[in-house]
């Protein structure tokens, strides 16, 4: 009795069999040196900065899976499909955090306003729109905020602002509510910008706002050009050393601070990387909590020169807070000429 020989399986089938084992494993011993190593060496950290694009490859080839009908290629991708499932598809869910009708609720918003714009007056108008009662702004130029920026006065009567030589422009702390004091949080870091304390008083209760913007992550001197360049340049320049000095110390301030606070600013640091987590442990991520999809902030492309259709690559703009207040809604404005998006949160005084 004659046998029917088994189907050999296609060369294009064995191919992808490949590909996907190829993939599972290298993702496999990326999360291991990620659970490992954290973001200890600069080029691992910047690795999981971008971690979101290492399942990239996967829809490719789960498409060339199932064109080649191969059950043992989409076994071996199946692992990484629910790594993604887990890890990202909650951040596209609905968060919804009502606030409770005794609850005073105020706005904040953040921006990095860009230095090398000398003319902001497009966001000026933008933030009257916002009904903001409480923005952090970042490099502001020195020349428009010694001008101009007094013509948001009338809606926002208290303002402090520190000027800061190690960047483009100032950093501003606006305020609808009276501001009782404002210092400097010094953390020890030379050329290092401090964060700006503003003491805000909300119909009697006393916030600690805090401004901040951490170091950027590159040796500028390392960059010498613009363009596709540009982004190939900071990425061989990576140094977070600095950065992370800065964390640290700042959450050593923040564990002693008596009053319920908010962080606003621009952090320069991913929510993917490892030490997103030592902020996320601290505190409350506004974002997280109640906003909806992977909310890149950065590199705003039409800002940069690059394709409009591109959208912002990392989240590092973040609006932080304490126990004491709570979360109603968080959402990112739209781009008003910065390389960075604007980011808002509604918070409730509990």
């Amino acid at each position: 009795m004659n046998e029917t020989p088994a189907p050999q399986t296609s060369i294009f089938t064995r191919l992808i069999n490949i590909l996907a084992l190829g993939y599972l494993l290298l993702m496999a011993v990326y999360m291991l040196l990620r659970l490992v190593a954290g973001d200890e060496q600069p080029k691992l950290s910047l690795l999981n900065s971008f971690a979101h694009f290492t399942f990239l490859p996967l829809v490719p080839l789960l498409l060339l899976a199932l064109l080649a009908r191969s059950r043992l290629a989409l076994l071996r991708l199946l692992p990484v499909l629910l790594l993604l499932l887990v890890w990202i598809g909650p951040r596209f869910i609905p968060k919804p955090v009502p606030a409770a009708a005794s609850d005073k609720t105020i706005r904040v918003a953040t921006l990095n306003v860009w230095g090398n714009r000398h003319d902001i007056s497009g966001t000026e108008a933008w933030l009257r729109e916002t009904g903001a009662d409480i923005i952090a702004l970042e490099e502001v130029s020195p020349a428009y905020a010694s001008e101009r920026l007094t013509g948001l006065a009338d809606r926002y009567p208290y303002q402090s602002n520190q000027h800061d030589e190690t960047r483009f422009g100032d950093n501003f702390t606006l305020s609808r509510y009276p501001i009782v004091s404002t210092e400097f949080v010094e953390l020890g870091l030379p050329d290092t910008p401090a964060p700006v304390r503003t003491v805000i008083a909300i119909d009697g209760q006393q916030v600690a706002m805090y401004t901040v913007h951490l170091a950027w992550p590159v040796d500028d001197e390392a960059i010498t050009v613009g363009g596709l360049e540009f982004y190939v340049q900071v990425a061989l320049a990576f140094d977070d050393t600095l950065r992370n000095q800065q964390i640290d110390r700042l959450l050593a301030h923040l564990a002693d601070e008596p009053l319920p606070y908010i962080l606003a600013g621009d952090f320069n640091t991913s929510d993917f990387s490892v030490t997103y987590n030592q902020l996320a442990g601290a505190m409350h991520d506004s974002f997280a909590q109640a906003g909806s999809g992977l909310g890149g902030s950065w590199p705003v492309a039409r800002a940069r020169g690059l394709p409009a259709w591109l959208p912002p690559l990392i989240r590092i703009d973040y609006i932080w807070h304490s126990d004491g207040l709570r979360t109603v809604r968080a959402w990112q404005g739209e781009a008003v000429g910065s390389d960075h998006l604007p980011l808002l949160a509604d918070l409730a005084l509990e």
